[in-house]
């Protein structure tokens, strides 16, 4: 900084010439003007501020102008204070009078350099702290080393940029030197502001796409407060596009921006100089047709695109050379008496003026430059000004007092509103009953009803080491918020209205329990979820009304004792620790034959209520409690949910539903069955259960349809993510399967997607395919296409492709799959299928959301998704006389929605499911609704003869029913036209091959020791027209004997006519690993480098830091201690041991401390992600006692597994004295 110096001789002799100038040593007065005896001629001068610039600079200023030619050490005589307790009295050295401001001076004490130092500047009455040492030096990962190490566990460093609230945690950006990434925990965004410099661990996570860095409160620290804003780098749009991952999570800046359109949800089409982006409006009011001179926002990587996130309002400016309007903070709202009301503008400098009367506000104004304090209801009106600049808008803000609040009822804070009106009100001593308490929390009731069905009478209140139990009287004070409970990323879900309580005041106990409000007696479900979607506004309580709109009865039940009448009927399979249930003595008129309800055109059932029950409880569609089941109303994940109470749920009585074992669809060898299944996401490794269910109902309960469209075949690599797009493995794994299962011989075909372009889950590359009976239709000769090659006719009316996809460079399939059309020749005649696999639903909102009422945003895709296959069949119909036609899959949509009318064309096609019941028209269960999502559409002319049949065999179940797949199967019969009854498709048969050792071919597979001597046993092939083919026969084996685990060795023969034979030997090499019975180190006595010997398996995910050596034992001198404070489990394991096929291994351990813990096996041979099924959680909660658990396991099979100890909201889970014994 350059300083003017105010020392030559003439102004010296000005000085003196003009006033008395000091004694040596004069001290200066306590106002921090001249010395007294100089005030009588010199100016006086009052210190109103004084700002700490640097280490040798400060400023100050003045009540006014400074006066010339006067020195400032005559002016002021500062001191500093430091941390240490010294105090320093710095010699001024040189100064300089701000010419646009002449009443602020910046003044140096370069002699008295304060770096490296802290303390607080003091001159006058005014002071100003300062801190200059040095920052400790970091040794952890720069947030670049995370993104490119995201398994590992990182401790990182970054400056704050923004947060935001998402699905009940908060999403932190922070940038360094390097990258920047998402923090995502809990409670952080009260915790870190923007400017922060923190500190956090924890291990990378992918969130679909975007990586993330989940951690938690106590995982995070706050190194520097205010450490200075982060400056956004400049971009353009072209950068977005060549290198966005590069830039996801960064704060970023775009100029000359223009806005078209808002697209699609807070999606917005915009461009600059450099071409086009998307913008998100999550959090800011983007304008369309505007043009921005600036945007400033957060790289968000959102349904797979990467978008620039404006923070808030003040990242958009509109024009660069008007002043930004002003925001206040609280918003227009209800306050409390008392309440102060902050008036801020993003402009600089910006002078803000202000009215208290209703007129607007000019430059004569009331100046801002404190807090407002509201007194009564008022209204604020402001505008901003600043030099060379054009004055801001003017901004309205207005303010209701609210009542004292110490005199509310509980239904006075919940409100007849999806909101309180009270939220952020201090309240004291609200009153009523606990119904029911829990551990960070409890739920209680107004003793006495208002009488009004819009208000809850019963609140949640958050009081972390609360003293209350059921029926007591509690007289509770704290702060009504609004809190956002766990849910989906994206999802506008409702709040829940609650108490964050300071004082939880027990006034008696044992009290009698409010009754319990009946369902159906004492209040009425409505019908609909919103009864006037045209008029309804969730954010406005003039619609709010419980008796017609199910989303309002819901919310004026929050926190409530609630009853559900017996019958409750379960309406489809649990899922996530939920049930959904109706009662019988509702009269619900859309139910399938077993007890569920389907859904309807005009009926979205919001009659069907959520129950959350243990995860490991078994429940299919029909099951049913014969008691009443009372709980209170909670909400989470877009729905409301009953939380029981009194002693938990009735026990569980085992409905009706069973998995049926045939198609109703007699076979008929000149008719020909096609079907649709979708099989979620399945690849060469998964579950062999699975596998085999899948199999066997293809080749048995649906009776070996002749084509089958298969949806969600995953490349051969799973879900890993390698560019793996071939699927060969995933189809021929699932054909011999079929095989062994006792079904038809099969082929398939299949085009290979581009890598990661038609959505799924990442590295899935999940796609549309066929399998095909290769003795029952034929694919004519012909080429296929590729992932990007179109299918066209040429001028004679022919296919380019006998197996092609539809018009794959349509935007339309973005993220989403593209159909696949293959001709197949039945008996002579072609028949033309096309399997789809449409968008899915997410996108769609919520209906118990604040979105209501809902809107099905991802349906415009599916409808031109919809129009591209219609107009493909239209050519078709045009080039073809009379084509056979069959379009099906996994539409993702209902029969009535306008995508599968769109398809349907006025008659062109013809939905096959309506040739069911209407209760029968389902293939899928979501949150209770039985809905059809999967079609058969055929050809108008194939309505003749035209049988249909969906498999309910899976929608209704659990995998413990047998479910293979969260979709059912359909198949439909057709009569084709014109077929030859004759028709011969040559040899078809493959070459059997079979072992020379006839004992293996009653069971093909082996057992061998670790080491033992491995031969490949003998085989011989014959084929029916080609002879012998033995010495033809191919073997490929991978058994190696000096490992443990299961093997193969496959056996593969083609004859002439390209049928292959295949035949697979099974072998198992049985471990040497000690029995799980034989487990060491079960009291913890032994440890190296900070973990237990013999622990700390493969499948531990319990970082290093969490886990520790505890004094505390039952036995011997140490146990061990884990602590999550996180809601999402962790698991610590044993090393591997040796399992026995059907043994039960009964497991016992002694535990205490606080948390939640359970236990599971993981034994990657034998479950699906290699995790048995976890036992309930143990609640623990003593630090005095220890307490007993045991758990059972039974083996399924010989092989090797580690004990998994899994935990969450641990903060000192201690274990010790682990035990398995073999039961007998």
């Amino acid at each position: 900084m350059s300083i003017n110096r105010y020392f030559s001789l003439t102004m010296t002799a000005v000085m003196l010439g003009s006033m008395f100038a000091p004694a040596a040593g004069a001290q200066a007065s306590p106002g921090g003007g001249p010395p007294d005896h100089a005030n009588s001629q010199g100016p006086d001068r009052t210190v109103e501020g004084v700002n700490v610039l640097d280490s040798t600079t400060f400023e100050v200023e003045f009540d006014k102008t400074y006066p010339a030619g006067i020195d400032i050490s005559r002016m002021i005589e500062p001191s500093v204070a430091l941390e240490d307790g010294t105090t320093v009295e710095p010699e001024l050295t040189d100064y300089e009078v701000n010419e646009d401001d002449r009443s602020t001076v910046t003044v140096e004490h370069t002699d008295d350099d304060l770096a490296e130092l802290a303390g607080t500047l003091l001159v006058g009455d005014e002071e100003d702290t300062f801190d200059f040492t040095p920052d400790d030096e970091f040794d952890g990962s720069t947030i670049q080393e995370v993104r490119d190490q995201p398994d590992e566990e990182h401790t990182i460093q970054g400056t704050v940029t923004a947060s935001f609230e998402e699905g009940g945690a908060t999403n932190m950006y922070i940038e360094d030197d390097t990258a920047a990434i998402v923090i995502r925990g809990e409670n952080l965004g009260n915790l870190y502001d923007r400017g922060d410099l923190v500190e956090a661990t924890g291990t990378g996570d992918d969130y679909y796409g975007m990586l993330q860095f989940p951690t938690d409160e106590e995982n995070t620290e706050l190194i520097k407060e205010d450490a200075g804003l982060v400056e956004p780098e400049m971009i353009t749009s072209e950068k977005l596009r060549d290198s966005g991952e590069d830039y996801h999570a960064q704060l970023v800046e775009m100029t000359d921006v223009d806005v078209a359109d808002n697209f699609d949800f807070d999606d917005y089409n915009a461009s600059d100089s450099a071409g086009e982006f998307v913008m998100l409006g999550n959090h800011a009011d983007i304008s369309e047709e505007t043009n921005y001179d600036s945007v400033t926002g957060v790289i968000n990587y959102n349904f797979g695109v990467d978008k620039l996130m404006p923070r808030d309002n003040a990242d958009l400016v509109e024009d660069a050379d008007r002043v930004q309007p002003v925001e206040a903070s609280p918003e227009s709202t209800n306050v409390a008496e008392g309440t102060e009301v902050e008036l801020n503008t993003a402009t600089e400098d910006a002078t803000i003026y202000y009215t208290l009367d209703g007129t607007d506000p000019t430059e004569d104004s009331q100046v801002y430059d404190s807090p407002i304090e509201l007194t009564e209801d008022t209204e604020i009106r402001a505008i901003a000004v600043a030099d060379e600049l054009e004055n801001s808008a003017i901004a309205s803000f207005e303010y209701t007092i609210r009542p004292e609040a110490g005199e509310l009822e509980i239904y006075d804070i919940q409100g007849a509103a999806h909101t309180s009106p009270y939220e952020g009100t201090q309240v004291t001593e609200v009153p009523g009953i606990v119904t029911h308490a829990e551990n960070n929390g409890y739920y209680m009731q107004s003793e006495e009803s208002d009488g009004d069905n819009n208000t809850s009478e019963g609140i949640y209140v958050y009081h972390y080491g609360h003293d209350v139990s059921e029926g007591d009287l509690v007289h509770t004070s704290g702060e009504v918020v609004e809190y956002e409970e766990d849910g989906f990323d994206g999802n506008n879900d409702l709040t829940t209205t609650q108490i964050a309580a300071d004082e939880s005041a027990v006034q008696s106990s044992g009290n009698e329990l409010p009754d319990a409000v009946v369902i159906g007696e004492d209040r009425q479900i409505p019908e609909q979820t919103v009864a006037d979607p045209d008029t309804y506004d969730p954010e406005d309580p003039s619609t709010f009304d419980a008796d017609v709109n199910a989303i309002d009865f819901y919310e004026s039940l929050e926190g409530m004792k609630l009853e559900i009448p017996e019958q409750v009927t379960v309406t489809g399979p649990q899922s996530y620790g939920e049930l959904t249930v109706v009662s019988e003595q509702w009269d619900i008129d859309n139910r399938t034959p077993e007890g569920g309800v389907y859904l309807t055109e005009d009926e979205d059932n919001p009659e069907i209520m959520f129950v959350n029950v243990p995860r490991d409880t078994v429940a299919k569609t029909g099951d049913y409690f014969d008691e009443s089941v009372t709980g209170v109303l909670t909400y989470d994940f877009s729905n409301f949910k009953l939380e029981p109470v009194d002693g938990g749920l009735p026990e569980l009585q085992e409905g009706d539903a069973e998995r049926r074992e045939n198609t109703t669809i007699e076979f008929d060898e000149d008719q020909l069955t096609v079907a649709t299944y979708n099989v979620e996401n399945f690849h060469p490794d998964a579950d062999d259960t699975r596998r085999e269910r899948l199999a066997h109902s293809m080749a048995n309960e649906l009776d070996a349809p002749d084509v089958i469209a298969l949806v969600e075949v995953m490349s051969n690599s799973g879900d890993t993510d390698d560019g793996t797009v071939e699927a060969d493995e995933s189809y021929q794994t699932l054909i011999d399967e079929i095989a062994a299962q006792g079904g038809s011989d099969y082929d398939y075909i299949d085009i290979p997607p581009k890598d990661g372009v038609d959505g799924g889950i990442p590295g899935g590359n999940i796609r549309v395919g066929y399998i095909y009976r290769t003795d029952r239709v034929e694919i004519p000769d012909g080429e296929i296409g590729g992932s990007t090659d179109a299918l066209e006719f040429d001028e004679d009316g022919e296919l380019n492709y006998v197996t092609g996809r539809i018009d794959p460079e349509n935007d339309a399939f973005e993220s989403s799959r593209v159909p696949l059309m293959t001709e197949f020749n039945f008996k002579g005649e072609s028949v033309y299928v096309i399997g789809n696999h449409w968008n899915s639903k997410r996108g769609d909102e919520a209906p118990m959301s604040m979105d209501a009422p809902a809107e099905q945003n991802s349906r415009e895709q599916r409808d031109e998704i919809a129009t591209a296959v219609r107009d493909f069949v239209r050519d078709l119909e045009e080039n073809k006389e009379q084509p056979n036609v069959v379009v099906g899959g996994d539409f993702n949509e209902f029969p009535w929605g306008s995508p599968v009318q769109i398809l349907e064309d006025d008659g062109m096609l013809y939905n096959a499911i309506y040739e069911l019941p209407r209760e029968n028209q389902f293939t899928y269960n979501y949150e209770g609704n039985a809905q059809s999502l999967d079609s058969l559409l055929v050809s108008d002319h194939l309505q003749d003869g035209l049988d249909a049949d969906v498999m309910n065999i899976n929608s209704k179940f659990m995998e413990e029913h047998g479910r293979a797949s969260d979709h059912d199967p359909m198949v439909v019969q057709l009569d084709v036209p014109d077929i030859d009854p004759d028709y011969d498709y040559g040899d078809t048969t493959a070459p059997e091959i079979t072992f020379e050792d006839e004992a293996l071919n009653d069971d093909p597979s082996m057992t061998l020791e670790v080491g033992e001597e491995f031969e490949v046993p003998a085989v011989t092939a014959e084929d029916e027209t080609d002879g012998d083919l033995t010495d033809d026969v191919n073997i490929e084996n991978n058994v190696d004997t000096s490992e443990s685990g299961d093997y193969e060795v496959i056996y593969s023969v083609t004859d002439e006519a390209g049928n292959e034979g295949t035949l697979t030997l099974e072998v198992r090499v049985l471990t040497d690993a000690d029995g799980l019975e034989d487990l060491t180190n079960g009291d913890f006595s032994d440890w190296t480098d900070g973990m237990p010997d013999a622990w700390n398996g493969e499948a531990t995910n319990f970082p290093g830091s969490r886990v520790s050596q505890s004094d505390d034992a039952v036995t011997g001198e140490h146990s061990l201690a884990l602590e999550n404070t996180t809601a999402s489990h962790n698991r610590f394991t044993t090393e591997s041991y040796a399992i026995a096929d059907g043994t039960t291994y009964e497991v016992s351990y002694e535990v205490k401390g606080s948390g939640n813990i359970r236990n599971a096996m993981y034994a990657p041979d034998y479950h699906g992600n290699g995790y048995s099924g976890y036992s309930d959680y143990t609640e623990i909660a003593s630090d005095d006692e220890w307490e007993t658990i045991t758990w059972e396991y039974e083996a399924p099979g010989d092989g090797e597994a580690e004990l998994i100890f899994s935990a969450s909201d641990a903060e000192n889970l201690m274990i010790d004295n682990v035990e398995v014994k073999a039961a007998e």
